[in-house]
């Protein structure tokens, strides 16, 4: 008001009519319906170990982006709504493309009213190295939003999967609807390492196998004489009844008394009960009295095969999937789409319990090891070995008989579950 007063004072009347108009103008338009942006090209270059995304639009548009790592790999990008007009014609609200590098195709589809997504699939996991934007230039007047991918291991892909990173050039500030339609094609499950769905009020359930029993007595102590199947028992016993003191878990022993169990005894139990979790505790042993400390295995890649040839003696673990009437092709995807996704679910639990067994004991090198196991063969169930110590080793013999070091091993042990099924149900919220 102050400065149209002074205005008045010293400009002519037609000027302040003009200036008044103006603002007038851009009042209007300050409350006008936002016109939705427009994507002119997606494009890619590179090559698989390595590929550029590019991303032209006629306005720099906030975003966010995540990843996925259930039912495949992607790469997801939340807009605000959009238009695409890559193909050269009449805009368009969704459609899709052939990809390059490591991009197998792209889509792209309104997510809700107000909001556009497009999803890369990709070929396998990825980091994005470097994003930026690109102001127009002379030789192209649309911006250019360029994302940067790498390839990278399965485990780091699904440690970040459903994690929101924020991009400092463009503040993220887009919200994902969780408003989709059942024709929305792009009702995504973020990773959750569950097979099982998730009911309220339910309880996860694990299942801890002690190794060995009755006449198989196991690895035998170097100088007490400590029977591995004993140590097994004693670890088990405890970490159930850390566990049940939570509260949060259905817990199950493979056995809870010196009784010899079959192998294949200990995997069918653990997927009667529907495990989301099963745990092998034993102990290790070497002609090397120096090697001590515990070390976590997961299901090798090589032993994938062994689990193939199980499942199709007519072990039918793949639950509600009839493989005898099933084409041969077809039961390969289906084996190899259930072992792929348990195999990373247990790698990521693996990675989890190893810092806090740090902090427990000693680790032997290259901690988190595959092995050819048969206890780790179930398609559907994430599974871990756990070595807790060397028998062979007297430092580590000793540990073992110690009831104040089982606790502490079967604590950090319980830290790492409840920390895994935190990390579940987080990011199954997230979708």
């Amino acid at each position: 008001m102050i400065m149209l007063f002074v205005t008045k004072q010293i400009m002519p009347k037609r000027v302040i009519s003009y200036l008044l108009i103006l603002t007038a103008i851009v009042f209007a338009l300050s409350f006008s319906p936002v016109v939705a942006g427009e994507v002119k090209n997606v494009r890619f270059s590179g090559n698989s170990d390595q590929t550029r995304i590019v991303i032209e639009l006629d306005a720099k548009q906030k975003y966010r982006r995540f990843t996925l790592a259930s039912n495949g790999s992607r790469l997801v990008l939340d807009f605000p709504k959009l238009h695409w007009n890559i193909y050269g014609s009449t805009p368009i609200e969704r459609g899709e493309g052939a990809g390059h590098g490591l991009v197998d195709k792209y889509r792209f589809a309104m997510n809700s009213p107000t909001t556009s997504r497009l999803v890369f699939e990709l070929v396998g996991p990825i980091r994005v190295a470097r994003e930026f934007y690109l102001s127009p230039t002379l030789e192209n007047q649309n911006y250019r939003l360029v994302f940067d991918l790498e390839s990278t291991d399965m485990i780091s892909f699904i440690a970040g999967a459903g994690m929101y990173e924020p991009f400092s050039p463009v503040e993220v500030i887009i919200p994902v609807s969780t408003a989709v339609t059942n024709a929305n094609p792009f009702k995504d499950q973020v990773f959750a390492p569950s097979l099982k769905p998730v009911t309220a009020g339910s309880k996860r359930v694990v299942v801890i196998d002690a190794g060995h029993g009755g006449k198989d007595p196991g690895a035998i102590g170097k100088r007490r004489k400590t029977k591995e199947k004993n140590v097994n028992l004693r670890v088990a016993l405890a970490l159930k009844k850390r566990l049940d003191k939570s509260g949060k878990f259905k817990v199950y022993l493979t056995r809870s008394a010196d009784r010899f169990l079959e192998l294949e005894d200990r995997v069918t139990f653990a997927r009667k009960r529907e495990a989301d979790l099963f745990i092998s505790m034993h102990a290790d042993s070497a002609g090397n009295s120096k090697a001590r400390g515990a070390s976590v295995y997961t299901l090798s890649e090589r032993a994938r095969s062994r689990s193939r040839s199980e499942i199709l003696k007519g072990s039918n673990w793949l639950i509600d999937v009839n493989l005898a009437e099933s084409r041969p092709e077809v039961s390969d995807i289906l084996i190899d789409l259930s072992q792929r996704q348990t195999k990373n679910q247990s790698a990521v639990f693996a990675e989890l319990l190893i810092p806090k067994l740090a902090k427990v004991g000693p680790l032997i090198g290259n901690t988190h090891r595959n092995g050819n196991l048969f206890v780790l063969l179930a398609p559907d169930v994430p599974a871990v070995l756990v070595e807790a110590g060397f028998l062979s080793n007297k430092h580590d013999e000793m540990n073992l008989n110690s009831k104040r070091y089982i606790n502490k091993l079967t604590n950090a042990v319980g830290d790492a579950v409840e920390e895994y099924f935190v990390e579940v149900a987080r990011l199954q919220a997230s979708n």
